[in-house]
């Protein structure tokens, strides 16, 4: 299984998709038009309209329709600017792909001072712990494990399921799904706490690796922080992150990056886990 993360016009999805998944839950007809009233994208349209003519009153739960299929992988991440004639696509976004197990992992090292990162054996059961029972407080995490926060007033596993994960209980406060999105105020304090949290990674590391103090640690720091473009060169004795040290150093920087450049633009983030190899180019940041 594979994870993609991508930034999000939230403007875009809590005025026009949104609205139109909770119009689609009970009737697809009515929240295609809804879609058709704010869209000036021909592409996106002509798609919607060759579904719409091909509705007949069921919900978006369980269509087959691959146009339909397209046309929600546009909606959801593809760039979104609204025109005087409304809401045109102008690029796809530029995410952040990768297994999902190691992003999981990553996003676990980043947030959560607990997580047994270095033992392998303890770290997987951390691991499938933490995917039975997510929680909140670490939010990039907790996304990864398809956990909804807010709670949204539509069952997203009825949107769009791809490995067939979903619950919704909105009176519990529970929605988890084969993908997930936080808002912008969300991202904006995730990148808020990054120079943080990237400190304390790397501090937790020194430590465990004492008496041998790393000579790359504040240049691992500086790329983490997006001052420089590329990682340092590890020395061998710098090996607390395992044979892949280097590998995890530039995916946390890319995670990094991804969260400062959304947060920075006043984007939300949306995250999808499915199977890898299903005709999507997710793209990745650099």
């Amino acid at each position: 299984m594979e994870v993609v993360l991508r930034p999000t016009n939230d403007q875009f999805l809590q005025e026009v998709v949104f609205p139109a998944f909770e119009l689609g839950v009970i009737d697809s007809g009515p929240a295609i038009e809804h879609l058709l009233q704010h869209l000036n994208d021909e592409e996106t349209r002509v798609l919607l309209e060759l579904v719409l003519d091909n509705t007949s009153g069921e919900s978006f739960f369980g269509m087959t329709d691959e146009r339909w299929n397209q046309a929600l992988y546009k909606l959801l991440f593809h760039e979104w600017f609204r025109d005087s004639g409304g809401w045109i696509v102008t690029q796809q976004y530029l995410g952040f792909a990768g297994p999902w197990e190691e992003s999981f992992h990553l996003g676990l090292m980043l947030e959560d001072p607990d997580y047994p990162y270095a033992d392998e054996g303890r770290a997987d059961l951390y691991r499938r712990a933490f995917w039975g029972q997510p929680r909140k407080q670490y939010g990039l995490a907790s996304m990864l494990c398809g956990v909804w926060d807010p709670v949204p007033q539509f069952p997203p596993d009825q949107v769009l399921t791809v490995e067939g994960h979903g619950v919704f209980d909105a009176k519990n406060g529970i929605a988890r799904a084969d993908w997930a999105w936080r808002p912008m105020l969300t991202v904006n304090k995730w990148a808020a706490k990054l120079p943080s949290a990237l400190s304390r990674l790397l501090e937790r590391e020194v430590k465990r690796l004492a008496p041998v103090n790393p000579p790359e640690r504040h240049e691992i720091l500086d790329y983490w922080l997006g001052r420089v473009e590329h990682p340092p060169i590890l020395a061998v004795s710098f090996s607390g992150l395992g044979p892949r040290a280097t590998e995890w150093i530039r995916e946390i920087g890319q995670m990094a990056k991804l969260i400062r450049t959304a947060g920075a633009q006043q984007q939300g983030l949306t995250a999808v886990l499915g199977s890898p190899g299903r005709g999507r180019d997710h793209g990745r940041s650099g």
